[in-house]
């Protein structure tokens, strides 16, 4: 099979590799218990996939690695109500769909429905992580929400405020084509950092009261600690980017004087969630289709990567399509 791999920092090349399902044939046949093999049909490049590609990292990475958000059709199964021929939307291995094929757990695997576009579809497995999320927290009705960073993820938290009742819904990004999406998806104000005070813009914006609730979807120490400045007395603040270092350095008495309340979460709960997500995209309460701004040949997977890296000013959400042989867009 054809697999991409990361062999330096910003090099992907397309490479032969054998189908992980004959190689753990050979090697550990017993692990194949509960097992689907699917071909990957499409896959999206994710926040999360991007160190693998940037560095630093063990090079050359496996062949496959990083992508997990995809789709695709099951060729075998070794694991109990997994249907071949399915199409279904299902986590990789070791996120390794970045190939035309791959492994998955028959527990991950959730059937897609007829009727919408198969790059929505896919985006049921980032909007699902976003349900999980939500799902700790008590209502949104009537609340004033400051987002910040409208990628993917924080689009999906902005059409979700919008669904929830939220009042006010503040889309905060440095970049304009995100900020335009946001408006799409349901942001009723959007600042741009660039040449805003995002804190002063807020403060306006509420009438002095700052957000009730503070969403920081980017991962960095400098915007979470912006979420601090945005929050007013008790309100919530939920981490969700997933941090760039390990530590930061923030401000625990202006969280402990505004009596902030710190919610963090990654991942989702796969049954309950994927299906919920595609169920919304599937009924158009959450329409996804401007946050998808490419869909690339997995040919071009290495250019994929670079605009999603390099050039968020062009780019929203890129799509991987396994199927397409042209150039994309």
């Amino acid at each position: 099979m054809k697999a991409g791999q990361v062999v330096a920092p910003e090099r992907i090349e397309i490479v032969e590799a054998e189908r992980p399902d004959l190689a753990m044939e050979r090697t550990d046949p017993d692990r194949l218990k509960d097992l689907v093999l699917v071909r990957t049909v499409n896959a999206a490049i994710c926040g999360s996939d991007h160190p693998v590609f940037t560095g630093p990292a063990n090079y050359p990475a496996p062949p496959g690695v990083s992508l997990h958000e995809s789709i695709g059709v099951i060729e075998k199964s070794w694991s109990n109500g997994c249907r071949e021929g399915d199409l279904v939307l299902a986590l990789p291995s070791g996120s390794s769909a970045m190939a035309e094929y791959f492994l998955g757990l028959g527990a991950s695997v959730t059937p897609l429905p007829e009727g919408l576009p198969q790059e929505q579809l896919l985006m049921a497995q980032p909007l699902g992580t976003v349900l999980y999320c939500l799902r700790k927290l008590g209502h949104f009705f009537n609340a004033e929400v400051a987002i910040v960073g409208q990628g993917p993820m924080g689009l999906l938290f902005t059409a979700m405020m919008r669904n929830l009742g939220a009042a006010l819904i503040i889309g905060i990004d440095q970049h304009d084509n995100r900020l335009a999406a946001a408006t799409e998806m349901g942001a009723t104000y959007t600042v741009n950092t660039a040449g805003t005070d995002p804190v002063e813009a807020v403060n306006e914006i509420t009438g002095g009261r700052m957000a009730d609730v503070v969403i920081e979807v980017v991962g960095v120490e400098e915007t979470f600690n912006l979420c601090v400045q945005l929050a007013r007395h008790k309100a919530r603040l939920i981490n969700f980017g997933v941090p760039k270092t390990p530590r930061y350095t923030v401000d625990m008495l202006d969280i402990l004087r505004k009596n902030i309340q710190l919610t963090t979460s990654v991942g989702p709960d796969i049954h309950i969630d994927f299906a919920s997500a595609m169920r919304m995209i599937g009924e158009g309460r959450v329409d996804v289709s401007p946050m998808i701004s490419h869909k690339l040949p997995f040919a071009r997977v290495q250019d994929g990567f670079e605009m999603a890296t390099r050039r968020k000013g062009e780019c929203i959400k890129i799509v991987i399509d396994f199927e397409e042989k042209g150039l994309g867009r």
